[in-house]
């Protein structure tokens, strides 16, 4: 039920997106900013799943900063920059949460 919820937030969210990065993974983002604060965050999926591998988080922060970036940081002439206590992986429905702030 939680991976149809997802599903259906990135579908319907106005900044998410789809990105092939190579012939292997196809992943898919929603950004957000959490109003009155700074933070910025990133949830990240890819087909085929993730599970949780420190590799993957690599793979994921990688794609969270380039659209963090360009969502949020680029406009105010920043980069994005992963608080450690932010990056969280849901293993009920394989996706990393990269959040951070616009420095």
């Amino acid at each position: 039920m939680k991976a149809i919820l997802s599903a259906v937030a990135l579908a319907s969210v106005a900044i998410a997106t789809t990105a092939v990065a190579n012939a292997d993974y196809k992943y898919g983002w929603l950004t957000g900013a959490l109003p009155g604060t700074d933070l910025v965050a990133a949830n990240v999926v890819r087909d085929p799943a993730f599970i949780g591998d420190k590799s993957e988080q690599v793979q994921a922060m990688d794609q969270a900063t380039s659209a963090l970036n360009s969502d949020y940081c680029d406009k105010k002439g920043a980069k994005f920059v992963a608080d450690p206590k932010i990056i969280i992986f849901d293993k009920g429905i394989g996706e990393w949460m990269i959040g951070g702030v616009c420095q």
